[in-house]
């Protein structure tokens, strides 16, 4: 066993240090010369923003740490870039440089570690006290973690740790974050005669995401995320650790400890679920994964997937998929999928699917949701986007609010802009040349009640809507002879073969149904021309041909007049194709 006071006394070095001067590139930008000469007022933000463009690197902070918008105090400057942050912002911030970043850290305090390290067997324990330099106060819930094994804890309300993991040949590198202090790292020497390696353990800085707090203050972060994992998160901030394996019984619980919220894996398995940084291969959980950033490739769950970032590739939850960012390939959920912002590929939903932003296929049991819907809804119940859509296919109802190509639904569909067609029972738009239903409330379209007769004695009066192409008709007919049936309701579809504003040509495809509700069906099947002639705004006339098929009950015969083509009677139905005429009036509104 290694006594910790004799190891300290002689091997222990203590390194302050950016985290990437291993690799020689720290300090690069910061070193860099610039000079400064305005004559203008300018603030921070415009500063870092010149910096950043002129010198091919980005500033990452907290936004909410800086004053932006304060006008710099310096009018001539010339140094190096870190004197010049350090002089507008001065000491309390830290500044570290990884490849291309410079990170702007609200870090006032600083560190101090006093531990005992002991060797038994084959294990490591390192136990002792986090400090202040500055008061000399214990630490509560500060981060402490091995860079080589990932082996991670947090100091308790003492100020107190320990850390146990298996004995390396390499060094311990020891690093301790806590928010708002600077990042230290200890190098702890186990015997005399080690040489220092680079390690091959690859880490990773990714810039500020908001997303990672709102999915930890979500109801399902809230319920599975432990408060010290989210305590680790806030201490070591956006530097993670890249590793092939992890495997979790529940988050906390797993072979990188507390530290696999840092973790980005290449296979990841959660027998009831996990807590990572993210995924580039395969995630596979008994009951649910979470995830801070990133998943690529395949992930699945037995109930439900929540991703801080974005999911790239297939991923497929039991129940649940939620996704704070974009999504580009496959996801399947069994009741419900979430995007934040955009969906690319894919996305089955056995009850729902919403995408905040824009989506390109979306195929859900019920309710389909997007911002803009770029190529295809099928929804059982309803599609809905809130500004644009490509074709939508719904079995009750289509809601755009401004602009759809195609929409094919039973009862309703409403948009503003129709580029295509509508298919439905009732259309609503502003703008719709080919409307196909029955009611069709278009605005700059055409609306009339219509007064007709035809060969056969029904008078019809019937109400016509539509664009200006095509336009619905829905009306009852009256036969004015003596026959069974008198009282008939028909409807059908026309198109504007001319839509002129005084001379027009409509054709007309209608059908009309008479029964007695009893005994009695009688059917008949209409293709009309009428030529018509419009009086002011409000009124025109109209008379043209007609062919007609005819579907009557044995005895009928009396049912339509006019010149016949074709009659056949069978023992259960008289087949009759007839000519005729019909004339009116329509009122225009």
């Amino acid at each position: 066993m290694l006594n910790s006071k004799v190891l300290f006394q002689g091997s222990i070095l203590l390194l302050i240090f950016l985290i990437n001067s291993v690799n020689g590139f720290s300090q690069m930008m910061l070193e860099k010369k610039i000079q400064i000469q305005r004559d203008d007022e300018l603030n921070l933000r415009q500063m870092l923003d010149t910096l950043s463009a002129q010198n091919a690197f980005y500033f990452s902070y907290e936004s909410t740490l800086l004053e932006l918008d304060k006008t710099l105090d310096t009018e001539r400057f010339s140094g190096t870039i870190g004197d010049f942050l350090l002089k507008e912002l001065g000491s309390e911030y830290e500044y570290k440089e990884l490849p291309g970043y410079i990170i702007i850290r609200y870090a006032p305090e600083k560190l101090d570690l006093d531990a005992d390290m002991d060797t038994r067997f084959k294990t490591i324990t390192v136990k002792g006290y986090i400090k202040n330099v500055r008061t000399n106060e214990v630490v509560s819930q500060a981060s402490i973690y091995d860079k080589n094994s990932l082996a991670s804890t947090l100091t308790d309300d003492k100020g107190y740790f320990k850390l146990k993991y298996k004995k390396l040949d390499s060094s311990i590198w020891l690093k301790l974050s806590k928010e708002n202090y600077r990042d230290t790292t200890f190098l702890l020497l186990p015997t005399v005669d080690i040489v220092v390696e680079k390690e091959n353990r690859r880490f990773r800085y990714l810039p500020e995401d908001s997303t990672t707090r709102a999915l930890e203050d979500s109801f399902l972060g809230r319920a599975f995320i432990g408060f010290r994992q989210r305590l680790q998160g806030i201490n070591v901030g956006n530097f993670f650790a890249e590793s092939p394996f992890q495997m979790s019984l529940i988050p906390g619980l797993s072979s990188k400890g507390m530290f696999s919220s840092q973790t980005i894996s290449k296979f990841s398995l959660n027998l009831i679920g996990g807590y990572t940084a993210g995924i580039e291969g395969m995630e596979l959980a008994g009951i649910f994964n979470i995830n801070k950033r990133d998943v690529k490739s395949v992930q699945a769950a037995g109930i439900f997937n929540l991703v801080g970032g974005g999911s790239k590739g297939v991923q497929v939850g039991g129940i649940y998929n939620s996704v704070y960012r974009n999504i580009d390939g496959l996801q399947v959920g069994g009741i419900y999928n979430h995007v934040r912002e955009n969906a690319e590929g894919l996305q089955i939903g056995g009850i729902v699917n919403q995408v905040n932003n824009d989506a390109d296929v979306q195929i859900a049991g019920i309710v389909n949701h997007a911002k803009n819907s770029n190529h295809f809804q099928l929804a059982g119940i309803t599609n809905h986007a809130t500004k644009s859509a490509g074709f939508q296919l719904a079995g009750i109802s289509n809601i755009v609010g401004d602009s759809v190509n195609h929409q094919v639904s039973a009862i309703v569909n409403r948009a503003k802009k129709v580029k295509g067609f509508q298919l439905s029972l009732i259309n609503i738009a502003e703008e719709n040349d080919n409307p196909l239903g029955l009611l069709n409330f278009i605005k700059n379209g055409e609306k009339n009640l219509g007064l007709s007769f035809d060969e056969s004695g029904f008078t019809h009066f019937a109400f016509r809507s539509g664009g200006r192409k095509m336009y619905g008709i829905l009306g009852v007919a009256y036969n004015l002879r003596d026959v069974d049936t008198p009282i008939g309701i028909e409807a059908g579809f026309g198109i504007h073969l001319i839509p002129d504003s005084k001379f027009s040509l409509d054709t007309e495809f209608l059908s009309l149904s008479a029964s007695d509700f009893q005994e009695i069906s009688n059917h008949l099947q209409s293709f009309r021309l009428f030529p018509g002639y419009q009086f002011g705004n409000h009124f025109r006339i109209f008379a043209g041909p007609s062919l007609n098929f005819a579907f009557l009950d044995p005895g009928q015969e009396d049912f339509t007049n006019g010149w016949n083509i074709l009659d056949k009677t069978t023992s259960t139905r008289i087949y009759r194709s007839y000519g005729g005429i019909t004339g009116g009036i329509q009122v225009i509104f």
